[in-house]
C-alpha cells in the first residue's frame, strides 16, 4: 500500500501519508440489544431542532447585513493562483448576492502570506473584510513566528484542491522527470518556492529528503514571482500548483516533468503522475474563504449562505474550469474540519521542519 504526500501536509503543503479513517464508527451497546428513542421523544426533539433551524434561517434572513461591498484580502500577489481563484469568485458574484454589494479583491503579500493573514485577524470583525484562505493558514501559526492562530478565522468554503507540480524551463538541460532527478542527485539543484516554509516549499523538502536530492531554495513572495524565475533562468526547477502552470505547460515556456496528483490533469495529459514516475508523492495545496473569528453568528450565517450559493454555482465552476484551475468543493463545517486535521496532523512534523530552516 502506497505511502503518500497528502492530508496535513498536503493541507499544509507538506507531503505526508493520508489521512486514515477521519469518522469514528458508530457507537454500540453493550450486550447487542439496539437502543431506540421512544417516538414521543424523538418528535419533541425533531421538532426542538426544527425550531432551532427556523431561529438560524430568521436570524440569517433578518440582518441587514451587509451594507457595503466586502473586502476579500489575498495574502499574495496578483496573478498567482490564489488571486486568479478569487477574481474568479468575484465575477461569479457580481451584485447578485449580498444585497447587491460587491466582493472587491485586495492583493496584501509579503511574508508567505502572514501580512494578508495578519491584517484579516486583526481587523473589525463584522464580516466586511474576509481572507482567501490556503493551506499557509495551517502551516504558518506551527511554523512561525506570527500573533494570530488557526481558530482567529471561521471557514466560510473550499473551492480549490490544486496537486504540487515540479517544473522546469525549457532551457533546461533534463527533460524528463528521471533525467532530473539522477540530475539533482549529483549536483545542486535550485529551486525556487513562494516563501520560506509555504505549502509548495514544504513539498518540495520533503520531495527532496525522500529522494535523497541536492535542493538550494529560492524564496520568493508569490506563484506570479517564480514563474518570472522559471522563464528567464534565474532557477533550476520550481514546485508550484497545476492551476498555475497549466497555460505556460501548454505553450512551451516552461516543462512540467511530474505533478502530485493521484491521476493525470487533462488539461496537461502529457504529464505524468509522480506515482507512474515510479515514487509516491499525492500532495497539494487547499484554497477558500474565511472570516475572522469574531465576526457575529448571525452575520457569519449570511456569509456562509451566500458563499454556499456562489461556489456552487454554475458561472463559478465555469470560471474555474475556463481557468484550468481544479475546482474541490466543501462546504464551511466540513471545511473547518478538514483544516482543523490538517493542523493536527502537521503538529508532529514542527521541529523537524523549523530544524530544516
Amino acid at each position: 500500500m502506497k505511502k503518500r504526500i497528502a492530508a496535513a501536509l498536503l493541507c499544509a503543503g507538506l507531503a505526508v501519508t493520508s489521512l486514515a479513517g477521519c469518522s469514528g464508527g458508530s457507537d454500540k451497546s453493550g450486550g447487542g440489544a439496539a437502543t431506540t428513542a421512544a417516538p414521543a421523544a424523538g418528535g419533541e426533539t425533531k421538532a426542538a431542532e426544527g425550531d432551532q433551524a427556523e431561529e438560524t434561517k430568521a436570524a440569517s434572513s433578518n440582518t441587514d447585513f451587509p451594507k457595503k461591498n466586502i473586502k476579500v484580502i489575498v495574502p499574495y500577489d496578483a496573478g498567482g493562483g490564489v488571486d486568479i481563484t478569487t477574481r474568479i469568485l468575484a465575477e461569479a458574484a457580481g451584485k447578485d448576492y449580498f444585497n447587491g454589494n460587491s466582493l472587491i479583491v485586495e492583493n496584501m503579500p509579503g511574508g508567505g502570506a502572514v501580512i494578508g493573514h495578519t491584517a484579516v485577524a486583526n481587523s473589525d470583525p463584522d464580516g466586511y473584510t474576509l481572507l482567501a484562505y490556503t493551506s499557509a493558514i495551517v502551516n504558518n501559526p506551527l511554523l512561525k513566528d506570527v500573533t494570530y492562530t488557526l481558530g482567529d478565522f471561521k471557514t466560510l468554503g473550499m473551492v480549490c484542491f490544486d496537486p504540487e507540480i515540479l517544473v522546469v524551463p525549457p532551457t533546461s538541460p533534463y527533460k524528463t522527470y528521471e533525467e532530473f532527478i539522477a540530475y539533482a542527485k549529483e549536483n545542486p539543484v535550485k529551486v525556487a518556492t513562494p516563501g520560506h516554509s509555504t505549502s509548495h516549499h514544504i513539498a518540495a523538502m520533503q520531495f527532496a529528503k525522500a529522494n535523497d536530492l541536492k535542493f538550494e531554495y529560492l524564496h520568493n513572495d508569490s506563484a506570479s514571482v517564480q514563474m518570472q524565475q522559471l522563464m528567464g533562468g534565474h532557477c533550476d526547477a520550481a514546485f508550484m500548483a497545476v492551476g498555475e502552470t497549466v497555460s505556460q505547460i501548454g505553450d512551451g515556456t516552461i516543462i512540467g516533468l511530474a505533478q502530485a496528483g493521484e491521476e493525470r490533469n487533462p488539461n496537461i495529459p502529457d504529464v505524468p503522475t509522480f506515482i507512474e514516475c515510479g515514487g509516491d508523492m499525492v500532495a497539494g495545496a487547499f484554497r477558500g474563504y474565511a472570516c475572522p473569528a469574531g465576526v457575529p453568528d448571525d452575520v457569519y450565517q449570511v456569509l456562509v449562505d451566500e458563499f454556499d450559493k456562489i461556489i456552487t454555482s454554475e458561472k463559478f465552476i465555469k470560471g474555474m474550469e475556463d481557468a484550468a484551475i481544479p475546482y474541490s468543493y466543501k462546504n464551511a463545517a466540513d471545511f473547518q474540519e478538514y483544516a482543523n486535521q490538517c493542523s493536527a496532523d502537521l503538529e508532529p512534523l514542527v521541529d523537524e521542519l523549523k530544524a530544516g530552516k
